[in-house]
C-alpha cells in the first residue's frame, strides 16, 4: 500500500510539473502559437506590367480574373478528398480529377496553393459561395491572365508566360519570387521579366478554425506594385502588314512549308517587324488544356519555330553582296574590270552553269549584281579560292554571318553557317570520303553565291545588309525600345546602349555595291525590277533576290532590300520555304511590308518574273 502511495505522489507531481512548465515556462511560446493559428498572410497578386508597339499601341495586357484555388494543407482529412470530389464532379471531370491535379502540384509545392480552375465563370463563382461549408480548403483568390488585344500578332517575338518550372524554383525564389508566381517563359516575356515582373503584396488577416476573416478583418497590408511598361520597338502597322504577306503568300503558293521576315531600321537595328510563318496563339500555354498544348508542341509544321531568327537557309544570291565586297576589299576584282559572264563556265574541268543559262557578256560588277549573273560570281569564288587566307569567310564573319546577332530574345538566335576548312575536317568522314576533307576549289565557287554550306538565318541577312545601307556600321538588332511609367516617362532607353561596330568597307566599295542593289531592283535588267521598278523615286528600293537550291523540292526564295534608297529608313529581309524564286515570292513580300511604312499602297508592287 505504502508503495501505491509512492507511486500516485509521483506521477501527481510529475503532472503538476508538466502543468507548471505549459503555464509558466512555455506559455508565451504557445501564445504565440495561437496567435500565428488565428492570423494568416495572403499574398496578393501583382499584374504583369503592358507590352506596346513603339506608339504605345497594346499588344499585351493583364487581366483580372478569380481562380479556384485549394490549400493542399486544409485537403488532408476526408472532408477535403470528399469536396475534390464533389468539385469535378459538378465541373463535368472524373472524380478523381482534381485530387490527381492537387497530388501532382503539391508533391513539387507541398505549401503553396493549387490552382484548379483559371478564370472561374460566374456560374462556378456562385456555386462555390454558396458551398464554402463543404468546401473547406477551397477558395476563389484574384490572379491576373495575359491577354492579347492585336490577337496572335507578333506571338513569336513576344512569347508566352507561364508557371515557375519545378526545377527552377530555387533559383527564382534566390531572385526573390515566392514559387507560384506566373513568369515570362519565351520571347519578349522572358527577355524583359526583371521589368515586366511585379511585386506581390501581402494582407495579414484575422481568421477563425475554418480560416474565414473575422474579428479586425485586415490586421495590415502591403498593396502589390505592379509590373512596368514595355514599349518595343515593333511598329504595329508594319507587323500586322508583313505578317499578312507571308500568310497570304504561303496559303496560295500550293508547296510552301513557312515563311519569315524582319524589317529593321538600318541606322539603329530597331526591329520594326518581326514574324514567321505558321504561327500559334501564346493564350494556348495559359489557358489551353494539356492537349491543346500537346498539339501545338508535336505539329509537322513547327509553329513553335522563330524562323525569322532560328530558321537557317543558304543565303543564294543575296549573298552576292558580301561576294561583291570580299572580292574589292580583298583586291581580288578592281573597280572597273570587266568580266566574261556566258552562260556556264568550266574550271578545274567541272562546267559550273549559270541560271537558266543565260550569257550576260562582258559586265562590270554593278551590273553582275544587277543581273545576278552566278557565272561573273563563280570567277571571283575561284580568285578567292587561289589566294592566300580566306578572304570570304573572313567577310562573311565581318557581316555578322556565323554567330548570333545578339537579338534581345531569350533563346531560339541560330548561328548559321560560315563554312572553311575546320569546317570541313570537323564534319567529314575519312574512312568514306577522304577527299572531302580538304577545301576544294567548287567550295569556294558555290560559295560566292551563297550556296554549298552556307546557310543563315532572315535577321542575319538583314544586319549585314543594314551595314550597306547605312554606310558600313554593323548594328545589333533590337527589339526592346524602353520601359515606360503608367504616363509613358521613359524609366530606361534599352535602345541607344546596343553595340554597333564598323564593317571597315571603303567608299569606292559601298559605292560599287550598293549601285549594283539599286539597279538589281530598279535597271533594265534588274531582277526584281519587275516588283519594284514602278515605285516613286521617293520610294525607291534598293537590294537583291535570291532562290536557294533545296535538294528535298522547291527551291526557297529570298529577298533583302531597302529604302528609300539615298535615305534608307526600312530594310526588310524575307525567305519563303519553297517559294521558288524570289522575285515572285519573296520579293513582293518585302514590297507590301515596305510600302505599310513608307505610306504607299501594296497595289503599286509588281508580281515578279522569271529570275533569281
Amino acid at each position: 500500500m505504502a508503495s501505491f502511495t509512492v507511486a500516485v505522489l509521483v506521477l501527481l507531481g510529475v503532472l503538476v510539473a508538466r502543468l507548471w512548465f505549459l503555464q509558466v515556462i512555455g506559455g508565451g511560446d504557445y501564445q504565440e502559437r495561437a496567435e500565428a493559428n488565428r492570423l494568416r498572410t495572403v499574398i496578393t497578386e501583382a499584374p504583369r506590367g503592358a507590352i506596346t508597339d513603339r506608339n504605345g499601341a497594346p499588344l499585351v495586357t493583364s487581366r483580372k480574373v478569380l481562380n479556384l484555388v485549394a490549400e493542399p494543407g486544409q485537403l488532408t482529412d476526408t472532408k477535403g478528398s470528399g469536396a475534390l470530389r464533389r468539385l469535378s464532379v459538378a465541373l463535368g471531370h472524373p472524380p478523381g480529377y482534381f485530387a490527381a491535379k492537387v497530388k501532382k502540384v503539391a508533391e513539387a509545392r507541398p505549401f503553396e496553393p493549387v490552382v484548379l480552375e483559371e478564370d472561374a465563370s460566374a456560374a462556378l463563382q456562385a456555386y462555390v459561395e454558396e458551398r464554402r461549408a463543404q468546401l473547406p480548403g477551397i477558395s476563389l483568390k484574384a490572379a491576373y491572365v495575359r491577354e492579347y488585344p492585336a490577337g496572335v500578332t507578333a506571338a513569336h517575338l513576344l512569347g508566352y508566360t507561364g508557371p515557375i518550372p519545378a526545377e527552377s524554383i530555387d533559383e527564382y525564389r534566390g531572385r526573390g519570387y515566392l514559387g507560384n508566381e506566373t513568369v515570362g517563359r519565351a520571347g519578349m516575356e522572358a527577355t524583359y521579366e526583371q521589368y515586366l515582373r511585379g511585386i506581390a503584396g501581402r494582407e495579414q488577416v484575422e481568421v477563425d478554425a475554418r480560416g474565414e476573416v473575422v474579428g479586425r478583418g485586415i490586421l495590415s497590408q502591403t498593396p502589390p506594385r505592379p509590373g512596368q511598361t514595355l514599349r518595343l520597338s515593333i511598329d504595329l502597322k508594319v507587323q500586322k502588314a508583313l505578317e499578312a504577306a507571308l500568310r497570304e503568300e504561303v496559303r496560295g503558293s500550293g508547296t510552301s512549308t513557312g515563311a519569315a521576315g524582319v524589317a529593321i531600321d538600318p541606322s539603329t537595328g530597331a526591329v520594326l517587324a518581326l514574324a514567321s510563318y505558321p504561327t500559334f496563339n501564346p493564350d494556348v500555354f495559359q489557358s489551353g488544356t494539356p492537349r491543346e498544348v500537346r498539339r501545338l508542341l508535336t505539329s509537322p509544321g513547327n509553329p513553335l519555330l522563330d524562323r525569322a531568327i532560328g530558321g537557317q537557309y543558304p543565303a543564294a544570291s543575296t549573298f552576292k553582296a558580301i561576294t561583291a565586297t570580299a572580292a574589292l576589299q580583298s583586291g581580288l576584282y578592281t573597280p572597273g574590270e570587266i568580266i566574261d559572264s556566258p552562260g556556264s563556265v568550266t574550271l578545274y574541268k567541272t562546267k559550273f552553269k549559270g541560271f537558266n543559262n543565260q550569257d550576260h557578256g562582258k559586265i562590270s560588277i554593278s551590273e553582275a549584281l544587277e543581273v545576278s549573273s552566278d557565272t561573273f560570281f563563280y570567277t571571283l569564288g575561284d580568285r578567292s579560292y587561289r589566294v592566300r587566307g580566306w578572304p570570304l569567310q573572313d567577310w562573311s564573319r565581318k557581316f555578322g554571318f556565323g554567330r548570333p546577332t545578339g537579338l534581345d530574345i531569350s533563346e531560339g538566335e541560330s548561328s548559321g553557317l560560315v563554312p572553311d576548312l575546320a569546317y570541313k575536317r570537323r564534319t567529314c568522314d575519312r574512312s568514306v570520303d577522304p577527299i572531302n576533307c580538304s577545301w576544294r576549289p567548287g567550295d569556294s565557287i558555290n560559295m560566292s553565291i551563297g550556296q554549298g554550306n552556307v546557310l543563315v538565318t532572315p535577321i542575319q541577312m538583314a544586319v549585314a545588309y543594314a551595314a550597306l545601307a547605312n554606310g558600313g556600321t554593323v548594328v545589333t538588332p533590337t527589339l526592346g525600345r524602353a520601359v515606360v511609367d503608367a504616363d509613358g516617362r521613359v524609366l530606361r532607353d534599352l535602345l541607344s546602349a546596343r553595340a554597333s561596330r564598323p564593317l571597315g568597307i571603303s567608299a569606292s566599295t559601298l559605292q560599287l555595291v550598293r549601285t549594283g542593289l539599286r539597279r538589281a531592283a530598279n535597271g533594265n535588267g534588274g531582277t526584281a525590277t519587275p516588283v519594284f521598278g514602278g515605285l516613286p523615286e521617293k520610294f525607291q528600293v534598293a537590294g537583291k533576290t535570291g532562290t536557294a537550291e533545296n535538294p528535298s523540292g522547291v527551291d526557297h526564295a529570298w529577298y533583302v532590300g531597302y529604302a528609300p534608297v539615298d535615305d534608307p529608313t526600312i530594310l526588310v529581309s524575307v525567305v519563303v520555304e519553297r517559294g521558288g524564286q524570289g522575285a515572285n515570292s519573296a520579293a513582293p513580300v518585302a514590297c507590301r511590308t515596305i510600302g505599310a511604312y513608307l505610306g504607299f499602297a501594296a497595289d503599286r508592287c509588281g508580281t515578279g518574273a522569271k529570275v533569281n
